[in-house]
């Protein structure tokens, strides 16, 4: 039953199969169907690999050093300096965002060795003692330069905290 109308062309073959009628209903159906499970697949895929990812971290170790002091260097030093003591490194670079353990060793054994390890900027101040390992631990949410020192024994035993802004993806 072939006409020269389209419309009674479509009509025929809808006579002779039924099914069509509803079968672009229901493919579009399928695909949603099919697009809604490959998101919740790919979003669930996200997820699984963001928890592999890594936290951003770093991790510096930082000792206390002796320049002058009673027990060593230049007398003349000392005289003209007092006791002059660091940190080494003085500079720690860091990105923000960062998780950061700063791992502090006192190597000094004297009685008048006890530093500090003060971060205003990040209201931190904690004794590093003679002898022994500390661990300072924050998260660099600022970028910027900021000072530290040793409230025992500044302004020379002193340094900077460079956070990097973070970067944008």
């Amino acid at each position: 039953m072939y006409r020269q109308t389209g419309s009674l062309l479509v009509s025929a073959e809808r006579q002779q199969y039924p099914a069509r009628k509803h079968g672009n209903v229901i493919a579009v159906m399928a695909l949603a169907a099919t697009a809604l499970l490959g998101l919740t697949a790919m979003s669930a895929h996200a997820a699984e690999l963001s928890a592999t990812i890594p936290k951003l971290q770093a991790h510096v170790y930082v000792y206390t050093v002796r320049w002058v002091s009673r027990e060593g260097g230049s007398a003349k030093a000392y005289k003209k300096f007092g006791e002059t003591y660091g940190f080494e490194p003085s500079t720690i670079v860091v990105t923000q965002g960062e998780e950061v353990t700063l791992t502090f060793r006192n190597l000094e054994g004297g009685p008048d060795d006890l530093h500090t390890f003060t971060l205003p900027a990040y209201d931190i101040n904690r004794a590093i003692p003679s002898l022994q390992t500390v661990d300072v631990i924050f998260k660099a949410d600022k970028a910027g330069v900021f000072p530290f020192h040793c409230d025992n024994h500044k302004p020379w035993m002193s340094g900077e905290l460079i956070v990097l802004p973070a970067r944008t993806h």
